[in-house]
């Protein structure tokens, strides 16, 4: 296969217009390399997928995917970059470029009013052509007998599935999301039910290696760069120390910058028309030099929350066990009986990620050799997209007595497993569950104990 090629400008938001004169598709945004998961989804409408191999044809789907792209979560970047934008223009503090961003930040808040954690129309469209092209990729699959969907119980998890099953209606006018209970989610939201994964994520190992990072002195130096841009001097001499804005922690000039870098980040959920509308245009204050930076300082919590980060096999990644279960024994369903087309189930990056990386696909299982050498092995936007997804695609013989072989994509693009095969990018189905079967016992995961239990004993 041609792997997807992504299309960067080297300035998006300078090259608006050459953007409007493309389709509204996430993969006209530049820093798609500079988003981490906040990337919006990239496609190449030339890439080809390898044939089946003789004799051979499609007939289930077994599928995890993310929602799309989204409005910001929370309020918490663009309060702290208003609340300090806001009292350097009440002391007239603010460059003229300072000004110029207090509009941009407040018309990021009135887009966001009411919306957060929604899909925007990006990611609704992307949603919508990753599930036309899987239908229209896989004909054979897809023959009006059942598909089961499982979703979060989160609204953008659900309204994404809702999108995705809308081309297939047609052929499956019964379908039914389901959704585990509120407390059970342990296939979804895996993350939510294990202890240890809290003690992880809020251990003094993970809090010291972020931040290295952002008290890195190349953080201080480009945020005070950055700030040179929008507050005089006087102003900025204050936010280095730190200002304390109605009675909370004090806020400094890096604080600023990182919360500032993280809206930046977040328009290119956006559409591009709204962009212009709305004339958010963030590059004149980040080079390109700023952005790979900051990318890496801000994506770091994501490498080591729900990525390899010291250990491939950690408490971070062996969360996913009950999902790759799930599938497992979902696929083995599907063979035997042969009365189902597809599993698909739609969630977060915090379920994604972890999957891949147990499941080893290329790109999303090595560790750096320190926390500032991981983008140059492990990339966010690659792996956990806006719209990021995993699909195993079988493939049965015309012919008595051939193996059961599968096809596994990351993204839509075909990637290799650490299972030999002499037919790339298909694998035989035997070999690769026994491959993952293994892993998952030799890391004490077993197939038949209870998955909540499990979680919430896991180490």
């Amino acid at each position: 296969m041609v792997f997807a090629k992504q299309q960067f400008f080297k300035h998006s938001f300078k090259a608006i217009g050459l953007i409007m004169l493309l389709a509204l598709s996430s993969s006209v945004f530049a820093l798609a390399q500079l988003a981490g998961s906040k990337s919006a989804y990239q496609y190449d409408n030339q890439q080809m997928l390898s044939p089946a191999p003789k004799g051979y044809s499609a007939f289930y789907i077994d599928h995890v995917g993310r929602h799309g792209s989204r409005y910001i979560s929370k309020a918490k970047y663009e309060d702290i970059a208003y609340s300090v934008l806001i009292l350097a223009e009440k002391n007239n503090q603010l460059t003229p470029a300072g000004k110029a961003l207090i509009t941009q930040v407040a018309a990021i808040k009135q887009l966001n009013n009411k919306h957060y954690g929604e899909l925007t129309d990006l990611g609704r469209n992307d949603i919508a052509l990753i599930s036309k092209r899987m239908l229209a990729n896989n004909p054979t699959v897809f023959k009006g007998q059942k598909i089961e969907v499982l979703s979060s119980t989160s609204s953008r998890a659900k309204q994404t599935a809702q999108i995705f099953m809308q081309a297939f209606q047609a052929l499956y006018p019964d379908i039914e999301i389901a959704t585990q209970p509120e407390d059970q989610q342990f296939l979804l939201r895996f993350f939510n039910y294990a202890p240890a994964y809290d003690e992880y994520k809020k251990s003094g190992l993970v809090k010291q290696a972020l931040t290295s990072l952002e008290h890195d002195p190349k953080t201080i130096e480009i945020s005070r760069t950055v700030g040179k841009k929008i507050f005089t001097d006087a102003f900025l001499s204050q936010l280095n120390e730190g200002i304390s804005i109605n009675d909370k922690s004090p806020i400094k000039t890096e604080d600023f910058v990182i919360a500032l870098f993280q809206l930046y980040q977040e328009l290119l959920a956006l559409p591009s028309q709204v962009l212009v509308d709305n004339h958010l245009d963030f590059d004149d204050y980040f080079s390109v030099d700023d952005n790979a930076w900051l990318n890496t300082v801000v994506t770091a919590k994501n490498y080591l929350q729900i990525g390899p980060a010291w250990d491939a096999n950690g408490i971070q990644i062996k969360i996913a066990a009950p999902l790759l279960w799930d599938m497992l024994t979902s696929a083995d369903k599907a063979i035997e009986n042969g009365h189902i087309d597809a599993n698909l189930r739609f969630a977060h990056a915090e379920t994604v990620s972890p999957l891949a990386t147990l499941l080893e696909i290329e790109g999303a299982a090595t560790v750096a050799a320190s926390i500032f050498d991981y983008p140059n092995v492990w990339r966010a936007d690659k792996i956990v997209p806006m719209g990021a997804n995993i699909q195993w695609i079988f493939y049965r013989s015309e012919q008595a007595n051939q193996p059961i072989l599968v096809k596994v994509l990351l993204n839509e693009r075909e990637v290799h497993l650490p299972i030999s095969t002499v037919n790339y990018p298909y694998y035989r189905w035997d070999e690769v569950k026994q491959f993952y079967t293994d892993k998952l016992n030799k890391l004490g995961l077993m197939q038949n104990q209870n998955m909540m239990k499990m979680l919430q004993n896991l180490q």
